[in-house]
Order: structure tokens, then sequence, then C-alpha cells
């Protein structure tokens, strides 16, 4: 009797685990099938760690876009923005490694990664002093990167960065625990799965990153959804790395040091961005700063006309 329960037991967990795998293969079958990032101007950076998706667009002084670092993440991000920038300048969007159409290997992913890739794609790509335009904790990234070459780069202009404290965040045991269960095959896939589908994105959306949120459209959900499941299950291991803490780098050093124009641009309804702003001022008086109005997260998004009139007053 006991044999024939422990092999019931096993039978049972065998076909639990083979359904999961099953929904989870399906997942990113369905994330994928709408090609929604498909782009004809497709370009790509052969970085010695992976393949990085990159788009070129426009003529003039380089501006180079950087998304916020997310699983969802991706050059859509700045659809309706760019095409007015790349009026007067030649415009570099990207996907960072592990976002998007870039390659997504099975590694951890680190701060120091991402600055050496900013640095690299400038050095390789655009080939010339840039601005630089970030959003959200991709901000640190580009402040690392000015720190260690300061001449690739003009004004600095960063779209809602992440609070000081943020920035400081280590990996601690409960992150390494954390980490380690996302990057299980089958159970931490599911996890995945479930915290990037279509209707967590639209809660964060709604919650977290939108002020009108009648401005969300379906196309950014789906664009989001799908960033998050090409490369299949290699795409969970970035997140697994930011949910690790192995992503964050403190900015407080770097902004002392950099003698660059640093502007800040928020969303008026962004939690606690005046907040922000003043501390990094306290680091360095010289930041300038403007608010959005009627707007949060990701104003490049919900107000795009006048994020990109305050951007034509920096950027020459």
């Amino acid at each position: 009797m006991k044999k024939n329960k422990i092999h019931k037991i096993i039978l049972l967990s065998g076909l639990t685990l083979a359904s999961i795998s099953i929904a989870n293969k399906l997942t990113f079958m369905s994330a994928t099938s709408r090609n929604m990032l498909s782009n004809d101007d497709d370009l790509y950076f052969k970085w010695r760690f992976g393949r990085v998706f990159y788009t070129k667009e426009g003529k003039g002084n380089p501006i180079l876009l950087i998304h916020e670092l997310n699983s969802t993440g991706s050059d859509f991000e700045w659809k309706r923005l760019k095409k007015e920038l790349a009026k007067n300048h030649t415009v570099y969007t990207i996907d960072l490694l592990g976002c998007g159409r870039s390659e997504k290997p099975n590694f951890t992913y680190t701060n120091f990664l991402y600055v050496q890739l900013i640095t690299d794609f400038v050095k390789n790509i655009i080939g010339q002093r840039c601005d630089v335009v970030s959003s959200g904790n991709a901000s640190a990234l580009v402040l690392m990167s000015c720190v260690y070459h300061s001449e690739l780069f003009n004004h600095i202009i960063m779209i809602n960065p992440e609070e000081i404290s943020d920035s400081c965040k280590l990996p601690a045991a409960c992150n390494k625990l954390l980490k380690n269960l996302i990057e299980l095959p089958v159970i931490g896939t599911m996890l995945y799965n479930v915290i990037h589908s279509q209707l967590y994105i639209s809660m964060d959306l709604r919650t977290n990153k939108f002020y009108n949120t009648s401005k969300i459209k379906s196309i950014d959900i789906q664009a989001m959804h799908e960033a998050a499941h090409l490369g299949n299950y290699s795409a969970k291991f970035l997140f697994s790395s930011m949910e690790g803490n192995y992503t964050h780098i403190p900015v407080s050093a770097a902004l002392k040091k950099i003698n660059h124009n640093i502007i800040i641009l928020g969303g008026t309804a962004e939690p606690k961005i005046e907040q922000t702003i003043a501390e990094y001022k306290e680091l360095n008086p010289a930041i300038e700063s403007d608010l959005i109005p009627n707007a949060m997260h990701f104003p490049h998004i919900e107000e795009p006309a006048k994020t990109a009139e305050i951007l034509k007053t920096y950027i020459c």
C-alpha cells in the first residue's frame, strides 16, 4: 500500500510538472506570436557578451535613448518620442542586453556589465560624444558610465531616476534565495510568467506608471509582454538578477565627480519626485530639473509632445 501511494505521488508530481512545463512553453509562444517589436530598421551591435539590438534615425548631433532596465523594457518605450527628436538629431535607441530583441544569455546580470555596454556602444557605434536620455533606473548606469568615460558624453538627461537609497541596495541572503527560486527550470519559469503576464503588466502601468490611465494603449501592454518573453526561458535571468539586487549601482559618489550638464525630468505625479530631485541636487548643486505636468513614471509615453518640447530646451 505504501509503495502504491509513493508511486501515485511520484506520478502525480510528474504530471503536474509536465503540465506546468507545457503551459510555460505555450505562454512564451503566445507572447511572441504577434511580432510587435519587429522593425525593418533592425540593427545589431555584435558585443562580446551577446548581440545588442539598436536603431538609428535622423541626422544631426547624436542622442542616445536608453530605456528603463526591466524585463519588459525595450526601445519601444521611446516610440512616441524619437521621431520628433530625429527631426534635428541622429537618434539612437538600444535594447539593453537581456531586454527586448537583444540577446539574453543565461548568466547573472550586473551593474558594471551595463556600464561596459553603454560605453562600448558609444565608442563603437555612435563614434563621437553624444547626449544621453535615460529612463528610470538606467540613469544610474549612465552616470557611472560618465564617471569612467566622461569624454563620451555631453548632456545627461534622466527621466524619473530612482531614489538615491534604491541605488544603494546590495544582494542579501533573501535576495539570493529569490534569485535562485526564479532560476528553477519549471516552477521558477511559471513564477516569471505570472509576474510578467499581460494582467500584471496592465496593473503595474495603471498603478505605478501612468497618471492618466486612459492613455495606456493595448499595444504598449502587448509590446512589454512580448519583450519579456523573447528569448524563451533565458528571458528570466535579467529578472532574477534584478530581484537579487545585482544590477543596482550607488550613484552618490558618481554625482559628486561629474562635471557634465545633468538634467532631471520628472512627472508631477511620480511619487517622491521632488524629494528625489532635492537629494540629487544636494550631491551636485549644478543639476537642473523640470517637471512634466499630468504625467507619472513614463512622461515620454504619456506626454511625448511636452517631453520633446522640454528636451529641446536642453539639447541643441
